[in-house]
This record gives C-alpha cells, sequence and structure tokens, in this order.
C-alpha cells in the first residue's frame, strides 16, 4: 500500500520535468534534465501518457496485475517444490520396498538368518524366531509396497 502511494505521488513529479537537449562540440547530441553548464538551454516538457498517469484506476489496476502475477508465480514455485518433495518421497518409498522385499526373499529362502542376542553375540533364528521374523518382514512390505494412500479431498466426515 505505501508503495501505491509513494508512486502516486512520485507521478506529478514526472509530469512537468522538463528536458535538456543540446550539442556538444563533436556534435553529439546529449539529453538530460539538467542544462548544459556553459551552452545555452533548450528545453521542452515532454508529454505524458495521461491514461495512466492520470488515472488512479489504471495505476491500481497495475498494481493488481503485478501482485496477481508474484502469486501466480510463488504457487507455480511451490507447486513445483512439492512435486520434487513428492518424487523424492516415492523414490526413497521404492528404495524401501526393494529392501523389504530382499529381506522378506532371504527369510523365505530357508538360509541360515542371525541376530543379536542380548549379551551382543550373534544367535541363528529358530523356527519361531524366523516364523516371527517373517510375519514382521511381511507387515514391512505391506506397508512400504503398497500405493500411498491418498489425502481426502474434502474434510473430515463423521
Amino acid at each position: 500500500m505505501r508503495a501505491i502511494a509513494l508512486i502516486a505521488l512520485l507521478l506529478p513529479l514526472a509530469a512537468v520535468a522538463q528536458v535538456y537537449t543540446w550539442k556538444d562540440a563533436t556534435g553529439k547530441i546529449h539529453y538530460s534534465d539538467q542544462p548544459p553548464p556553459d551552452q545555452g538551454t533548450q528545453s521542452r516538457v515532454l508529454p505524458t501518457d495521461s491514461s495512466d498517469a492520470a488515472n488512479p484506476a489504471a495505476v491500481k489496476a497495475a498494481a493488481d496485475r503485478r501482485l496477481e502475477a508474484n502469486k501466480e508465480a510463488k504457487e507455480k514455485q511451490d507447486a513445483a517444490a512439492k512435486a520434487a518433495k513428492d518424487k523424492a518421497d516415492n523414490e526413497k518409498r521404492q528404495q524401501d520396498c526393494e529392501r523389504a522385499r530382499l529381506d522378506l526373499q532371504g527369510l523365505e529362502s530357508g538360509q541360515i538368518r542371525f541376530r543379536m542376542g542380548a549379551n551382543g553375540e550373534r544367535e541363528g533364528l529358530d523356527d519361531s524366531a524366523r516364523a516371527a521374523e517373517i510375519a514382521n518382514a511381511r507387515r514391512v512390505v505391506d506397508a512400504t509396497c503398497n500405493p500411498k494412500p491418498q489425502a481426502p479431498s474434502g474434510g473430515a466426515k463423521y
């Protein structure tokens, strides 16, 4: 809001600005808002575009368009960041799924598997421990390999 007020205050100053033109010794034409220091001056008043400068509604509309463009750019940036995060989450989920499937496959293959005991030494899995590990591995596979549940689009329904 302050920027709009500042623009509104500065617009009348631009409307009465003078431009000085002169040629230097080499014949080059100069344009300035200050008169040349050592020559006669020729000044002219620049015409203003009164359609935008004098019309506060046009100034407000232009400011609204800029705000809308900034809002759209932010929304696009947020959407791109969300898409990148979703992609990274999906890749991690796929890696976790593959790891869980390989673990389950190793347990179901019947090869000897070990785990760390309470005293920190390796101990082989007996049949009941293997069954428990297989059940746990299947739960992990189901949790990581099934499609991620979608959040409901509406509010919670009771």
